[in-house]
């Protein structure tokens, strides 16, 4: 019996490290972190800016809506979105930097200044976001850092890439498809709450000034615990555009806040 039991507990441990040991799908080939990061980065690194129009339509306990919406990205600091109503009718427009923003409010005829925290950004929005966490989801498009354990294999779920990532406030994950394209994006609390959850489907291969990539055309941006939906559809799209301007009209009638 006693020589029995070392080899008993060598199985029992040997069967739980193969139980706990992450395996990519069969069909997935082997890829490590680090790896996958890299084209990754390189596909983010194409883009330097961005001007789409679409359609858009949102849900949440304070007001809904849908219409059509311009937006303009230059990273890494500037972002602008215009929305508008049935029948063109502009219902409001904002001008967003990693600092501060600028967000008219057409039917109202009010302008409202502040820090772009997530707090104003939801509150303008309709989806509480980092500045960061903005652009990277309106475009499917996100830098990812590398880590001293990225030298390990990817980790699959459903027929998808995982990379996790811990951050100051929680941590978020990552759902990579086979072809190498954003499919979902998680930010969860240090509680684990849901915090904000984008999918991303519909790609379709964009050409522009000698820049092709994949991109997608259906966005689904969530924040289950404030109840804030955004859903976007991209009609026309065009990468790294030469002399983009932002501006907003605002009448000098209009309503004057600020912000904190």
């Amino acid at each position: 019996m006693n020589n029995f039991l070392p080899i008993y507990f060598l199985v029992i441990s040997l069967t739980l490290i193969s139980c706990s040991a992450t395996k990519p799908d069969e069909n997935l080939p082997y890829i490590t972190v680090a790896e996958l990061k890299e084209k990754l980065n390189s596909a983010y690194d194409k883009i330097n800016s961005l001007e789409a129009y679409g359609s858009i339509s949102f849900d949440s306990p304070e007001q809904s809506g849908s219409g059509s919406f311009e937006l303009k990205i230059r990273k890494p600091d500037t972002l602008y979105i215009k929305i508008e109503g049935p029948f063109g009718i502009s219902v409001a427009n904002a001008l967003i930097t990693r600092n501060d923003f600028i967000y008219y409010n057409v039917q109202e005829n009010t302008v409202i200044r502040g820090p772009s925290s997530e707090l104003n950004i939801g509150a303008i929005l309709k989806i509480k976001a980092s500045f960061g966490q903005l652009i990277n989801g309106l475009t499917g498009n996100f830098r990812l850092d590398g880590t001293e354990n990225d030298t390990v294999f990817a980790k699959v779920e459903n027929g998808n890439y995982i990379i996790e990532n811990v951050i100051a406030s929680g941590y978020e994950k990552f759902f990579i498809s086979p072809e190498l394209l954003f499919k979902r994006y998680e930010y969860r609390s240090s509680d684990n709450l849901s915090v904000l959850e984008t999918d991303y489907s519909k790609y379709f291969l964009q050409e522009n000034l000698n820049t092709a990539l994949y991109f997608p055309g259906k966005v689904t941006i969530k924040n289950k615990s404030k109840k804030q939906n955004i859903y976007l559809e991209y009609e026309s799209v065009n990468f790294n555009k030469a002399g983009m301007k932002f501006s907003m009209k605002i009448p000098s009638s209009a309503k004057q806040l600020k912000w904190d």
